[in-house]
């Protein structure tokens, strides 16, 4: 009897618990139902012969923007990001905003540093982009504690906004166009001499001379050229001898990265010369980014890309590690050396991970927050020849000369 009673009770907390994780399951399909069919609501009331056409907006890190004003008040440039699944902003500027707290997302989100979070969601009345007003746009808060938050220097535009307007990048003249992905016959005017690539924003196919071909998301809130997987990897380290430099990313993860330069990758007949591919071990997915993008002219239409090859090709310069072989960046507060090429020039000099960096080329270029997250102080170390870098290791001051190898 004792037996019976133990299996009857455990078979009602089984019960339970199921009835528990259903009801849970439930919740999470109405919830992002909901979610969407808010997000929907955001261009609904944009024209369908809203058009227009201005600069292409891109900064030193190659992430394209667009120049915005949120609530009628606030003008600001917000950065494109083709696989975030909400727009992103700091706690801080949406507060600035005047952005009002909407409700927490149910459902753990994992960002780029493989952190757990439960975000919380907050909407701004309207933002308006030129002649095109966007209401009750949803931005997901990023706190200082996410390792995002460093790197998230303006406010981003994500996949749920990007996917229901057409934007159309003419690298080859400098324009970005705007229109409404309900006017087909502007949607097949603009496209005339482009190259569909079905579903090429989550399946883009590309392949080489050197690798088999492969599916890659395309990600403009990525700065990087190619990421590649493993399988890619062992496949081109057959005929290619790698760069390889070790980045820290964050405290307990560091990557010892490779780098392939000089690939010309084609998509659907359309070639992109000056590839630079990186295998990321904690990465491991295929992956092209925001200076990819720019090596070509393409049209972003749902989850549709039309892409066609610039005229001038030798304007796709590469953009791989620096020659000096080291990366700064924002590591626990400070702004740091992050990544050394292993017998690099830098490495050569000294120079260690961690190293916490005080001024470069005395003072010719600022050394703070800002001017490494908008990528201005890599610009810089990517184009000189030489630096000083004047550094301080465990309390005390030293200075290092750095200079690019002859080739």
């Amino acid at each position: 009897m004792e037996l019976k009673k133990i299996i009857s009770n455990s078979l009602k907390v089984l019960l339970i618990l199921l009835i528990i994780v259903l009801a849970y399951f439930v919740y999470l399909v109405v919830w992002t139902y909901q979610f969407h069919a808010n997000q929907d609501k955001i261009v609904e009331n944009v024209d369908s012969v809203f058009y227009q056409t201005s600069q292409i907006i891109r900064d030193p890190n190659g992430y394209f923007g667009v120049a915005a004003t949120v609530n009628g008040l606030y003008t600001d440039t917000l950065l494109f990001d083709t696989q975030a699944s909400t727009s992103l902003a700091k706690q801080e500027t949406l507060d600035l905003y005047g952005a009002e707290y909407w409700r927490r997302k149910p459902m753990p989100t994992f960002n780029f540093y493989k952190q757990v979070y439960f975000s919380k969601l907050y909407r701004v009345n309207n933002i308006t982009l030129g002649d095109c007003t966007l209401e009750k746009v949803i931005f997901t808060s990023v706190p200082k504690d996410n390792g995002m938050y460093n790197a998230l220097y303006r406010p981003v535009l994500g996949r749920t906004i990007m996917e229901n307007m057409v934007w159309k990048f003419d690298m080859d003249n400098n324009e970005m166009t705007i229109f409404s992905l309900k006017n087909k016959e502007k949607l097949k005017q603009e496209t005339t001499g482009f190259t569909l690539v079905e579903d090429g924003v989550n399946n883009l196919p590309l392949c080489s001379e050197q690798t088999d071909s492969l599916n890659l998301m395309l990600d403009l809130g990525s700065n990087y050229d190619v990421i590649i997987d493993k399988d890619v990897y062992e496949k081109l380290r057959q005929h290619h001898v790698p760069r390889k430099y070790v980045n820290f990313r964050r405290e307990g993860l560091t990557d010892t990265i490779a780098e392939f330069s000089g690939i010309t990758m084609y998509c659907n007949g359309v070639a992109v010369p000056n590839c630079v591919l990186d295998y990321i071990p904690s990465i491991n997915k295929n992956v092209a980014g925001n200076l990819f993008a720019g090596k070509m002219n393409f049209i972003l239409a749902g989850e549709n890309l039309y892409i066609k090859q610039r005229t001038n090709t030798l304007l796709n310069d590469c953009n791989g590690f620096p020659a000096l072989g080291l990366g700064i960046n924002i590591r626990n507060g400070s702004i740091c050396i992050t990544a050394l090429e292993i017998n690099g020039p830098a490495e050569k000099t000294g120079l260690m991970l961690g190293d916490k960096v005080i001024a470069v080329n005395n003072g010719t270029v600022s050394v703070n927050a800002m001017s490494v997250s908008n990528g201005k102080l890599e610009k810089y170390v990517q184009q000189t020849n030489s630096l000083t870098l004047e550094i301080e290791r465990n309390g005390k001051r030293q200075t290092f000369n750095v200079t690019r190898e002859s080739e």
